[in-house]
């Protein structure tokens, strides 16, 4: 819940449940969880690996050995998990709700958004969603803002291979159970998978030249999860063994882009409000 010095936005607070991304919970999904808290916004942060099962820390099988889609399809099922749950909660506004995921988890998101009741969920903000995994809805619900840090290029093989702008083969997505009908249906491991599939930026751009209530947040100084620190221009491998693959990894921002952010969502929540 928020802050006890915490502005007060209603009777009861708004929510905002946040899907984490492939290495679960970490320190931009926490960071969320502080700077929302303190403006009077209730969160929800799980953990969909534990509530799995899963003991996965220090465990690179779980950290770099999965694939997208699977990581998402479970992160998926937990969020509309969450999402339900939340429905039934005493303390919140239910007229309220929104949906922030970073990573696997803003493709997790950008697909809660056309699965989601608008008379609840009042907008979903998608924040360096890849395009490999359960793919994209091919309608949405409920306005959706897709979020990038202009440098993001995190699993990418160049320095400039903009998570915003990458394809991936259609061959390593697979569709999620419960999930609204989109690009899976033409674009995975069973419909044409050796094609290529489109950029979170097309997807996107189809979406919003169809009348779709979809717009983009792009941030200078920026790159993979805007609220995880200052910018650190890494590596990191993915899979294991002899196959093992190094990429590159930037993630963070610089102070100003981090703090926009933050106001942006807040101005998007505010703007609910009469």
């Amino acid at each position: 819940m928020p802050r006890f010095f915490a502005d007060q936005l209603g009777d009861k607070p708004p929510l905002m449940i946040i899907a984490h991304g492939g290495n679960g919970p970490g320190s931009a999904e926490q960071e969320m969880v502080r700077r929302m808290n303190a403006q009077g916004v209730a969160t929800l942060l799980f953990d969909a690996y534990e509530l799995n099962g899963f003991r996965y820390r220090g465990t690179s099988l779980f950290l770099t050995g999965t694939t997208n889609e699977s990581r998402q399809r479970m992160i998926f099922k937990a969020t509309l998990g969450a999402y339900r749950w939340a429905l039934a909660h005493p303390r919140i506004d239910h007229s309220r709700l929104f949906i922030h995921g970073l990573s696997n988890g803003g493709t997790v998101a950008l697909n809660m958004a056309a699965v989601v009741d608008p008379a609840h969920v009042r907008m979903v903000f998608a924040e360096g969603a890849p395009s490999a995994g359960i793919g994209m809805p091919d309608q949405i619900r409920v306005p959706l803002r897709l979020v990038f840090g202009k440098i993001d290029n995190y699993g990418g093989r160049r320095a400039d291979d903009w998570m915003h702008l990458r394809t991936d083969p259609c061959a390593v997505n697979r569709p999620a159970d419960e999930a609204a009908p989109g690009t899976t249906q033409r674009c995975s491991h069973r419909n044409n998978p050796d094609a290529q599939g489109l950029s979170p930026q097309q997807w996107g751009e189809q979406l919003k030249a169809d009348g779709q209530p979809l717009d983009f947040w792009f941030y200078d100084d920026a790159a993979h999860g805007l609220l995880s620190g200052p910018i650190d221009r890494g590596m990191r491998s993915y899979g294991s063994g002899p196959s093992a693959d190094r990429r590159y990894a930037w993630i963070g921002a610089s102070a100003d882009a981090a703090n926009r952010f933050a106001a942006d969502l807040i101005k998007a929540i505010k703007a609910t409000y009469p």
